[in-house]
């Protein structure tokens, strides 16, 4: 009887878990590095309290913290010689103690197009953006972002805590189990458990890099590629331009002349039509019975 009641003990507990973690959901991203910490001051959050099998939280004074802003920027750039500017990105990111993720060059007739993917120290942010700016002779877009992930993140703290209490509490339950049937039952809620905390762990590392790391993504295109084609003060682009105006107003024209047919001259010549048909149709029923009569007339006797 007492195993039975430590395995109802357990599903209840499991079940308590399970319902106060699935309140506390989040988005999901990544990035490589880094390190960021939040102590227990600066992230208060629930205390577990088995007695019940419930558990409670102290209310969270997000707006008091020090705020967590995952920041990310993108920008497209026009650059003497590609290869050399993507060379100089690389040795930027080092000296800025980051490092570049991905490098792609695309290879045309007219030049090297380049894709560089790389992060920095969120302090060192907008250090790199300025840098950038002096290696392009023209910065075509640009764009900055940041995403706040303070309430995730201490969310997160809290359910680990959470977590980890239980943990310990299944330990003691694994430790007093007297039958294999009660530790069995133990062993499965613990490992769901623990399987559960690597999972919040894991994000909660996820979430510490992308703050600590800002990501760059500079698309750069040399100057030649990037100027209009002009041969002798012709620019057939603007030829294309003019064509396809032209083909434009073609292609409306007929498209009008189209709806005009369908819906009044095709009408109005059904009008017409019509009546006149129904007259030649008289006519000549008309004109088939005098001829018929004539016949029969012609071929009486005596006639």
């Amino acid at each position: 009887m007492r195993n039975w009641r430590m395995v109802g003990v357990i599903v209840l507990l499991a079940s308590v878990l399970a319902a106060g973690c699935a309140a506390r959901s989040a988005p999901s991203q990544a990035t490589d590095s880094g390190a960021w910490e939040i102590s227990p001051e600066e992230a208060p959050a629930a205390e577990a309290s088995y007695g019940g099998g419930e558990y409670s939280d102290y209310d969270i004074n997000y707006g008091s913290m020090e705020r967590l802003i995952v920041r990310e920027a993108s920008l497209d750039l026009v650059v003497p010689d590609t290869e050399t500017a993507a060379s100089e990105i690389t040795s930027m990111a080092e000296t800025l103690d980051g490092y570049v993720i991905s490098s792609n060059m695309y290879r045309y007739d007219e030049g090297i197009r380049a894709s560089i993917t790389l992060r920095v120290p969120a302090e060192n942010l907008d250090e790199a953006l300025e840098r950038l700016h002096e290696l392009a002779t023209e910065v075509r877009s640009e764009n900055v972002s940041g995403q706040d992930v303070t309430e995730e993140y201490v969310d997160l703290q809290s359910r680990l805590r959470h977590l980890e209490a239980t943990e310990e509490r299944l330990l003691v339950f694994l430790d007093e189990a007297e039958d294999t049937e009660a530790a069995l039952a133990v062993y499965q809620q613990l490992q769901g458990v623990q399987a559960e905390m690597e999972q919040v762990k894991g994000r909660i590392t996820y979430l510490e890099q992308s703050v600590a790391m800002s990501s760059i993504t500079a698309n750069l295109t040399p100057d030649k590629m990037a100027q209009p084609l002009q041969v002798a003060g012709w620019r057939p682009e603007g030829t294309l331009r003019d064509a396809l105006q032209t083909l434009v107003r073609v292609m409306q024209f007929l498209v009008d002349a189209l709806i005009v047919i369908v819906i009044v001259v095709i009408p109005v010549l059904l009008a017409i039509a019509v009546p006149i048909v129904a007259i030649i149709l008289v006519i000549r029923a008309i004109v088939r019975h005098r001829r018929a009569r004539k016949a029969a007339t012609a071929q009486q006797p005596g006639a």
